[in-house]
C-alpha cells in the first residue's frame, strides 16, 4: 500500500514514520519546506513540500494514496494563538479531508487525550475511549481542545457525507524524542525536590504514553477492519503522580542503592487507579511497551542529567 503521513517530524508523526519503515509500504510524507531538513529515511521515502493550506501540495500528496496517517497538529508549547491552532488544526484537517473523500481507503487523525471533559476526582474515573468531550482549562488549552475537537468533527462529518472511512487515535501525554511537558516536569523535580505539591496540583494523576506507542496504536487502526470509524483512546497502563516521576527519577541516577529516600511519599500519593483505560485499543490486541521508568531514562540521557555534572543537584537526590 501506499501510505502518506503529514508531520513526519512532529512528537507523534516521526514515530509513525519511523514504523511505517519496518514495513513493505510505500511511504510519502508531507513537510512543511523548513522542516526537510529534520525528516528521517529521506533515501527511502517521497517527500511532498507544502502546507495544509496548499491546495496543489495537497493534491500531490493524496494522489494515489490508500491510508493518510494525519499528524500535522499543533498546540501549546509553545505558545500559540487561538486562530493559529485553529487555522491548522481545524482548517488544514479539513482541506486534507476535501482531497482524501473517495480517494482513500482510511483517514487516520492522531488527536490527542485533552479533548475529553475535566475528570478530576477518582470516583470518575477511568476516561474512555467514549467519554463526552469538553474544552476546558486556561485559555489556550482551551482553544487547543477545540481547535481538535474541530479537526475530529470535520472527519466524522466527511464520515457520515461521504463515506470517508475513518479512525481517530487520542494518546495522553506522550513522551518520547519531543516531549517538552515531560522534559519540564523531570526538571523541575532535578532544580526543586522539595517544592513538588505544586507541580502535584497541575499535572495530578497521569499515563504517560511514548510516542512509539501511539505509532503502534495508529498503524494497528489504520488497517485492521475492526477499527473502522472508531476512537481510540491511547493510554499506558501506569497511573503516576510527580511524587511517582521524582522516585523514578533517583532510581535511575543512584543505580544499586535501594535507599530512595523519595519512594515512601511516592507511595502514599498514588491510589494505584488508572485515570485512563484505552479498552478499545486492548481488545484488538494493542499494548504499550514503554514504561514510564524508561520514558524517564530517555529524557535524562537526552539532558545529560544522568550525573550531577549536568545541574546543580541538592545532595539528597543524588545519593551520597
Amino acid at each position: 500500500m501506499r501510505i502518506l503521513v503529514t508531520g513526519p517530524t512532529g512528537a507523534i508523526g516521526q514515530y509513525v514514520l519511523e514504523a511505517l519503515m519496518q514495513t513493505d509500504h510505500e511511504v510519502r510524507v508531507l513537510s512543511l519546506p523548513d522542516s526537510m531538513h529534520r525528516i528521517n529515511y529521506r533515501d527511502r521515502i517521497e517527500i511532498v513540500m507544502g502546507e495544509l493550506s496548499d491546495e496543489t501540495a495537497l493534491a500531490e500528496a493524496v494522489e494515489g494514496v490508500d491510508i493518510i496517517y494525519h499528524c500535522a497538529l499543533v498546540g501549546p508549547p509553545p505558545a500559540k494563538s487561538a486562530k493559529h491552532m485553529m487555522h491548522v488544526n481545524a482548517d488544514g484537517t479539513q482541506n486534507l479531508i476535501n482531497h482524501a473523500i473517495g480517494r482513500v481507503k482510511r483517514f487516520v487523525l492522531c488527536s490527542s487525550s485533552v479533548v475529553y471533559s475535566p475528570h478530576e476526582k477518582p470516583w470518575q474515573w477511568p476516561i474512555t475511549d467514549t467519554t463526552h468531550r469538553e474544552a476546558f482549562g486556561g485559555a489556550q488549552q482551551i482553544a487547543h481542545s477545540e481547535s481538535l475537537m474541530a479537526a475530529e468533527d470535520a472527519v466524522t462529518r466527511a464520515h457520515l457525507t461521504y463515506g470517508l472511512d475513518y479512525a481517530i487515535v487520542r494518546p495522553t501525554l506522550v513522551s518520547g524524542r519531543k516531549s517538552y511537558f515531560i522534559e519540564q516536569m523531570v526538571i523541575a523535580v532535578l532544580r526543586t525536590p522539595d517544592g513538588l505539591d505544586t507541580q502535584r496540583q497541575v499535572w495530578d494523576t497521569m499515563q504517560w504514553v511514548h510516542g512509539s506507542d501511539v505509532a503502534s496504536a495508529a498503524l494497528l487502526v489504520g488497517e485492521h477492519p475492526e477499527a473502522a470509524n472508531q476512537r481510540y483512546l491511547v493510554a499506558n497502563s501506569e497511573p503516576i503522580t510527580i511524587y511517582d516521576v521524582q522516585a523514578l527519577t533517583w532510581d535511575i541516577m543512584n543505580v544499586g542503592k535501594t535507599d530512595n529516600p523519595f519512594r515512601d511519599v511516592a507511595e502514599r500519593n498514588n491510589l494505584g487507579l488508572r485515570k485512563y483505560e484505552p479498552a478499545k485499543l486492548h481488545a484488538l490486541g494493542w499494548t504499550a511497551r514503554i514504561d514510564v521508568k524508561a520514558c524517564i531514562s530517555e529524557v535524562l540521557g537526552r539532558l545529560e542529567f544522568y550525573s550531577s555534572a549536568g545541574i546543580k543537584l541538592p545532595p539528597h537526590l543524588i545519593g551520597d
